[in-house]
């Protein structure tokens, strides 16, 4: 058979197979690296609740305070227990059950105090501050309002790995107008572990770390770069003479939970994070694989191409001559705020999806740039209409249009020559326009 006569030469049916074989092999390289089982870190507040636990006496005297608990469970379903630390509970819980007539205590799961949305629990575990200090809570019933997080095996986390801490510590809170204790009101801190250890207070096994944790902060997870819960965090070293942190904090391995979690006989999520190792051989293969692949099948193409292409002779595309439209200038997506200020992108070469997620966006924002989803938005240009079209793909914090209108998720809106966007806040400003 002529190849040539079909419209394609021997050239380039390799060059296609290569690109093919590049595709693939680049997806598997990323997924090595990222690795297909985690969540950004940030997404782990989905699992974040807090914790309200007040004693009081017969006497009319009362005391309460606050911490951070975190959802367990099977993925998908819903959630049933929450996980915090023995001292958050301990007054709720113990005076009642060693004075019952003199004493008092409840305990408040809250999923939005803006929203009065809140539970009362029943502590199924617990263990002192100077023990284990964990407390395991039941909700009276499943709910969907969290998602269940998974847990990393601590024997598998590394001297100076990163780590984060999520929860809602008190300074935060005395800093704000008026704390939500939602999802979105989660505050994230970002360290390295810098040994494993157990302190002289308790018999837990810990990781000390230097993420901040404050007050406020205790029983919330501490989670690694793939989301995954490694530890509770419980405590801070604190200067003797001053009170003030000195930056060296503790949390409670996942581990030490674990046991608890199979004595009781509650379910939970066992993260594959363990063979991170082997996840990154496959990037280490597969991704410079890919990319040679696809640069020796581009260049065959390309070669192909011209073998077979006429010299052209007037007229052109609707885009024009030289890559512009009808108006004769060039379309142009120009970054005026945040990581892209002063950079443009040409809209005439396709649509720009802008996000985190580098396998599927053009323009790529750090992975832990906050606010902005892994597909944010799209930007396309209509050249037969001679305007943009601007796509929100769902993001949790929104797409806006420079007079701080919010965008329809999956709708597409026309901007023309000169508007602006943002993505989550003003801080990443967009302008169409044309060149």
């Amino acid at each position: 058979m002529d190849m040539k006569k079909n419209g394609l030469s021997k050239k380039q049916i390799v060059a296609i197979a290569l690109l093919a074989l590049g595709a693939v092999s680049c997806v598997f390289g990323i997924l090595g690296f990222v690795g297909g089982d985690g969540i950004d870190p940030y997404d782990a507040r989905h699992g974040i609740v807090m914790v309200y636990a007040s004693v009081y006496d017969n006497q009319g005297n009362s005391e309460a305070g606050w911490g951070t608990g975190w959802a367990i469970g099977k993925p998908g379903e819903p959630v049933e227990y929450i996980i915090t630390n023995g001292h958050v509970v301990e007054k709720a819980y113990t005076y009642p059950k060693y004075d019952a007539t003199t004493y008092g205590g409840t305990i408040q799961v809250y999923f939005s105090a803006a929203e009065n949305d809140f539970v009362q629990a029943r502590v199924v575990f617990y263990s002192g501050f100077n023990d284990k200090d964990v407390a395991i809570l039941q909700l009276p019933s499943a709910t969907d309002k969290r998602t269940a997080l998974s847990i990393r095996d601590s024997d598998s986390v590394n001297i100076g790995d990163t780590a984060y801490a999520l929860g809602y510590p008190g300074d935060s809170v005395r800093q704000q107008d008026f704390a939500t204790y939602d999802e979105d009101d989660v505050t994230m801190t970002r360290g390295i572990i810098s040994k494993r250890t157990t302190t002289n207070y308790s018999t837990y096994e810990a990781f000390q770390m230097d993420v901040s944790i404050a007050g406020g902060n205790s029983g919330g997870p501490l989670v690694d770069e793939k989301g995954h819960v490694i530890g509770i965090n419980s405590a801070g070293a604190l200067d003797p003479e001053t009170g003030a942190s000195v930056g060296m904090n503790y949390a409670i391995t996942s581990k030490e939970l674990t046991r608890i979690l199979d004595d009781e006989r509650i379910a939970y999520t066992l993260s594959s994070s363990g063979l991170i190792w082997a996840e990154r051989w496959m990037g280490f293969v597969f991704l410079p694989l890919g990319i040679v692949a696809l640069a020796v099948g581009v260049a065959l193409l390309v070669l192909g191409s011209k073998a077979q292409a006429p010299a052209a002779a007037g007229g052109g595309s609707a885009a024009g001559a030289g890559g512009r439209n009808p108006s004769g200038k060039r379309a142009v997506l120009r970054g005026i705020t945040g990581k892209y200020a002063g950079q443009s992108f040409d809209l005439l070469k396709g649509k720009l999806v802008i996000g985190r997620d580098p396998a599927t966006c053009n323009i790529v924002f750090d992975k832990n740039t906050p606010g902005i989803s892994g597909r944010h938005c799209q930007v396309a240009y209509e050249p037969n209409e001679e305007c943009f079209l601007l796509t929100d793909l769902g993001s949790s914090y929104g797409t806006f249009l420079g007079n701080g209108q919010k965008l329809t998720a999956n709708v597409a809106e026309k901007l023309y020559a000169g508007d602006t966007f943002y993505l989550c806040d003003t801080n990443n400003r967009f302008a169409v326009t044309k060149e």
